[in-house]
This record gives structure tokens, sequence and C-alpha cells, in this order.
């Protein structure tokens, strides 16, 4: 695609993708430098102490707590990844998928805390649908240099 003819509403779109990207790439770098990948377990305990969700505590306590150090890698590690890819425009809709998982995950997880938890992932998931179904990918991205 010609960067000229992107105008519009499309020029929104490819901003809202870049901006996902730019929020997931900021809280897995900030993981990274503070080293909450180390911790996961005291961070999953404090998740799953009280959530009301009780088959998904079940399922922090049961599954990802005994392997809470390789489960704080790859949530640490799915962040940038997924920041790079839709910052990038690569591979958007597999990252975009990706990006939800995780997003209706910390929802279940720790969405309970803190009141605006929720609705930042509620809100987060939203806007990885538009860019899903916008077709953001095909504009000033490495999708559309690759795969067009």
């Amino acid at each position: 695609m010609d960067p000229q003819s992107v105008t519009g509403p499309v020029i929104w779109l490819v901003l809202l993708r870049v901006a996902i990207g730019l929020i997931w790439l900021r809280s897995g770098l900030l993981k990274v430098v503070h080293g909450e990948y180390r911790t996961y377990h005291e961070k999953l305990e404090r998740f799953a102490s009280k959530n009301p969700i009780l088959w998904y505590r079940k399922f922090m306590l049961g599954q990802l707590l005994p392997h809470s150090l390789p489960v704080g890698y790859l949530f640490v590690t799915a962040e940038v990844a997924l920041g790079v890819l839709l910052v990038l425009g690569l591979l958007t809709v597999p990252a975009a998928l990706a990006a939800i998982f995780l997003n209706i995950n910390f929802r279940l997880g720790c969405g309970w805390q803190n009141p605006s938890n929720a609705p930042f992932n509620y809100l987060m998931i939203a806007c990885e649908l538009l860019v899903i179904f916008s077709g953001s990918g095909g504009y000033l991205s490495l999708d559309s240099l690759l795969f067009s």
C-alpha cells in the first residue's frame, strides 16, 4: 500500500494499532526493568487469594502457581513480542488475537482487584477487535510489505 494513499479513517486505525502495541510493549518492558517476571509467584498468589471467579482461581492455584517462574517469563515475553508485532504491523491478526487472549486472562486473574482493571481490559479487547476487523495491519505495516 502506497503511504500517500493512507488517509482519513485508515490513518486513525493505524494509529490505534500502534498505540495498542506501545501499551503492550511498555507493560512488558516495565516488568523486565523491575524484574517482575522473577517474582510472579507472589503476584499469582495475590491474584488468586480472593479471586471471586472460583474456576479461574482454581486454575491459577493448580496450573499457574506451580509453574510461576516460566509463567512469568511467558507473560513478559508475550507482552513485549505483541507490542513489537503490533507496532510494526507484522502478523497483525494473530498478534491481536493473542492480545485478546491475554486481556481475557488478565481480566479473569486480577480484574477484581481494582475497579479500573476490568473496564481497561474490555477497552483493550474492543480496540484489538477493531485492529483485526478494520484491516489496519494492511496499512503502513510489515504485513503490507511482506504479504501483499
